[in-house]
């Protein structure tokens, strides 16, 4: 494909994990990149944040085991220091007094099997309830016919619903299970619980999320000649047969082909102009958002938790994380609320009624509670995700919210990163 630029020259527009991955990618292959974030921070909605003096996260976040493509580009930007930057943990999810189930590592899904079996705080009818229903999710390809999960959930006892599959289907999901997904639910349990054991393992990060993909992707691509315009908000697009024109505030950019990798909710102000993106446009503005919280509570730097994370019940948050011994940030933990479309202001307080059935940490330092309303799209069924591949040639797109088997995760924001740009590739 020729062009009027002698040389392909390519823009990556927003510099989360999808557009540092892909931004990556195509200076790898030694094209020329330009990386536009508008914020002074990479990593999108999974970046590094200072509060109190500490570099914290704006989102707490956990990695499965199957989340292969980003591990893999952790391992290879972090050479040699994997474990410094994720700690690896088989799956273990403690909600005392009432919950604990543990798989030990046995072939899948057989290990799964077995945690169930030994689970505690459920009874011999609801264990082999749970190994009945997860049998037929994993090896029926009709289990996920209906359409929500609370649907997909229903034969199953309260109790199980209440302490393992519908906390399951928020944490993944993001999404209440009354309008969840239900076949976006079973590809998550397939990925975890079908495949190889070390897929259902937890992998908490050890570093701020910025550190552990975003900055050393961008500083590899500076390293290969790429450029990184940090606080560089790009408000629209044009496009040509030949070209595609970048306007920012004070200057426009003229590139080759470019990859539009901001999240859903801002793909419709950029492409307004862009006739062969109407599709794009339309499909992401039915999209409904839910929020995450996530609460910072610094205690005596004494205190510890027993367990690095542990599941809450009967509150506004789903975990907690004691990130001494993840960050090494001494008496700091980390409360997570997911699918927080009705927080309550106080909801620190309610989290913390929640940590005193599993410890007593003393009176906090300080507390900060940061939400993101727009975290991840609410993913329900028969959503419509777009292919990293437009109607226009030179247009490409990158985020959690493309076409994949997953929903919102760092997994599916790296894959489509490496996805966008390997159809880039083809059509050069």
């Amino acid at each position: 494909m020729t062009t009027g630029l002698k040389q392909p020259s390519v823009a990556v527009i927003g510099g989360g994990w999808a557009g540092c991955t892909a931004a990556l990618r195509l200076a790898e292959a030694g094209i020329s990149v330009t990386l536009f974030e508008a914020s002074r921070t990479l990593g999108g909605r999974a970046r590094a944040v200072e509060i109190e003096g500490q570099i914290l996260d704006n989102g707490q976040h956990i990695l499965l085991g199957a989340y292969e493509q980003t591990l893999q580009l952790i391992a290879r930007l972090n050479p040699g220091k994997t474990p410094e930057s994720l700690w690896r943990h088989p799956l273990n999810l403690k909600q005392p007094p009432d919950f604990s189930l543990a798989c030990p590592r046995l072939p899948a899904p057989l290990h799964l099997l077995v945690g169930l079996l030994s689970a505690q705080g459920l009874s011999g009818r609801e264990k082999w309830a749970a190994i009945r229903w997860a049998h037929a999710l994993l090896h029926n390809p009709r289990a996920s016919e209906l359409r929500t999960v609370s649907q997909l959930t229903r034969s199953q006892p309260e109790t199980l619903n209440r302490l393992l599959w519908h906390p399951l289907c928020v944490s993944a999901l993001n999404t209440p299970p009354e309008i969840a997904s239900a076949a976006v639910f079973r590809d998550v349990i397939r990925a975890a619980f079908g495949g190889r054991t070390h897929h259902s393992d937890l992998l908490l990060p050890r570093r701020d999320l910025t550190a552990l993909l975003p900055a050393p992707a961008a500083a590899r691509l500076i390293e290969l000649g790429g450029s990184v315009r940090l606080s560089s908000r790009v408000s629209s697009l044009e496009a040509t047969p030949d070209a595609i024109t970048l306007h920012a505030r004070d200057e426009s950019a003229i590139f080759s082909h470019a990859i539009v990798a901001t999240a859903p909710q801002h793909v419709s102000g950029l492409a307004a102009s862009i006739p062969a993106l109407e599709s794009v446009v339309r499909d992401v503005s039915t999209y409904h958002y839910q929020p995450i919280a996530t609460g910072y509570i610094q205690y005596d730097p004494a205190f510890q938790l027993t367990h690095p994370l542990f599941a809450l019940a009967n509150g506004p948050a789903q975990f907690v994380f004691d990130r001494g011994q993840s960050h090494g940030q001494a008496g700091l933990l980390a409360f997570v609320a997911s699918a927080a479309a009705n927080l309550s202001p106080d909801w620190l307080d309610q989290a913390e009624a929640q940590l005193q059935r599993i410890a007593q940490p003393g009176s906090p330092r300080w507390r900060k509670s940061i939400v993101e309303k727009q975290a991840t799209y609410s993913c329900v069924p028969n959503m419509a995700r777009p292919d990293v591949c437009t109607a226009h040639p030179r247009l490409f797109l990158a985020g959690d919210y493309t076409a994949g088997p997953y929903p919102a995760t760092l997994e599916t924001a790296t894959l489509s990163g490496v996805q966008s740009a390997g159809a880039l590739l083809r059509q050069l």
